[in-house]
């Protein structure tokens, strides 16, 4: 390693120390709700009994999702909506043009067939707030109609939708701020106290009011914050909070300071991601402590990086934010090779673990339910290598085309290069998985392919950002 990279990270690690809260690592490290996968992984297992370690982290990590399990049952609008019609498999040459039509093939036709609240949103997501549904109706209008509900704090109501739609809190908020939907947008909360009619902008007043955030804590209201829910939060509240007043009392009468939030939990991340980097860049593998800490993050940590940038973007700039986050986005450059070749390490691993295994992963995740049907299709394996493939370079590079779009960043010549490199391997990766024919697995387990649409999607809208056909700012 050079001079100025050991210089450079010295000085990042002295300023994850000055930034970083007493208490806020341990936090984190309290906040893994999978005690049963950490304990397996911390084994200390040599040889090949490493590899099958290896494997385990990338399914738990993402290929069976370690995130919390969002409604996969079919819930059409109206009758026969879906058409029951795979997607014929298509094979394309690997590039921006080949790989954008790939991923835009993918999740129109798989969010139709799904109809499920979350590859309906990530649909959004892909294409914009007018996309449709099967009958022409919008995707938003169903979401908006079917999925919200009320909570009552100190004898006053609010509309917010439950995690087990929207998986991640403000997930559904965030997606419809960056769409450009109009803040008059119709929400119907069901309760039982009837139907209560309230807007986008109630929604979002509503958010800041059920948000509880401990910068000193931030597992002390919900041990799965930063890891799971925060990164959509700090989207929405960068957007509907402006810098010059970042405090507001929320409905417990707790006041949350946004600059304090973002500070701690950027801490946080740059403690897990310490290092990695400049292992990379010496050639190295991203060790297996770093993949079982980053696999505690939803969609390996991008969706955190990206509500970083956003903060940035919308003017919050406070405890060195910008210096601070352009490290992050060099370590983001780097992890587009070490998180990439990690991951055909670990599915090269499971390949020998047999489909009895994936199929007992899939019923596991639901809580004990059987919920596949038969054997897993040969491909399986292969598949979900593509879909945490994609799934990592898709959020990596949304979150990257992002700082590229709002210029927040000036990249070097090194880093231009790891991009391209990073930007290729996923025009390869989405043009594989548009050659499987992804009906087999609607068949034997629909969330697999609920997970390849929502991975799809973030890599379909990073493909859009720096074109005509952003999907935030055209129709579709």
């Amino acid at each position: 390693m050079s001079k100025s990279k050991a210089n450079r990270g010295n000085s990042q690690n002295r300023a994850q120390s000055k930034h970083q809260p007493q208490n806020i690592t341990s936090a984190a490290k309290n906040a893994d709700t999978n005690a049963g996968r950490r304990k397996f992984l911390t084994l200390g297992l040599g040889g090949a009994s490493a590899l099958a370690v290896a494997g385990i982290v990338g399914y738990k990590a993402g290929w069976f999702d370690s995130t919390p399990a969002a409604s996969t049952t079919l819930v059409s609008p109206s009758a026969n909506l879906a058409t029951g019609k795979p997607l014929p498999p298509v094979t394309l040459p690997a590039d921006h043009q080949n790989a954008s039509r790939a991923a835009d093939d993918i999740v129109r036709h798989y969010a139709r067939e799904l109809n499920n609240p979350s590859s309906l949103i990530h649909a959004v997501r892909a294409f914009g707030k007018n996309f449709t549904l099967n009958d022409g109706s919008k995707a938003l209008d169903f979401l908006c109609a079917r999925f919200a509900a009320e909570r009552e704090v100190g004898g006053k109501r609010y509309v917010y939708f439950p995690r087990e739609h929207e998986v991640h809190d403000n997930s559904f908020l965030k997606t419809m701020l960056e769409a450009g939907v109009s803040a008059d947008q119709t929400i119907t909360a069901s309760s039982g106290n009837g139907n209560g009619k309230y807007t986008l902008r109630d929604l979002g007043e509503s958010a800041k009011s059920l948000f509880r955030c401990d910068p000193q804590n931030l597992a002390r209201y919900d041990a799965t914050l930063v890891h799971q829910h925060l990164p959509w939060g700090l989207i929405a509240f960068s957007i509907l909070v402006p810098p010059s007043q970042p405090t507001w009392t929320n409905a417990y009468g707790e006041t949350i300071n946004l600059d304090e939030t973002i500070n701690s939990s950027l801490a946080v991340f740059e403690s897990s991601c310490a290092g990695v980097g400049e292992a990379v860049a010496r050639g190295e593998d991203e060790s297996l402590e770093f993949r079982q800490e980053i696999a505690k993050f939803s969609c390996a940590g991008m969706h955190l990086v990206y509500g970083f940038f956003s903060c940035l973007n919308h003017g919050y700039t406070k405890n060195n934010l910008q210096k601070r986050l352009a490290a992050l986005l060099d370590s983001v450059l780097y992890r587009l090779k070490g998180d990439a070749l990690a991951i055909d390490r670990e599915a090269e691993a499971s390949r020998s673990m047999g489909p009895e295994w994936l199929s007992r992963l899939a019923v596991q995740e639901e809580g004990g339910k059987v919920t596949t049907k038969g054997a897993p299709p040969p491909n399986t394996v292969e598949m979900m290598r593509l879909r945490f493939q994609i799934r990592m370079l898709g959020h990596a590079m949304e979150a990257i085309n992002y700082a590229r779009l709002h210029k927040l960043f000036t990249l070097t010549p090194d880093q231009q290069k790891r991009l391209q490199a990073g930007e290729q391997a996923l025009y390869e990766n989405l043009v594989r998985m548009r050659a499987l024919d992804l009906g087999p697995f609607m068949h034997w387990y629909p969330k697999s392919v609920s997970d390849i649409v929502i991975a799809t999607a973030h890599a379909a809208r990073a493909l859009k950002l720096l074109t005509p056909g952003n999907p935030d700012t055209t129709a579709s």
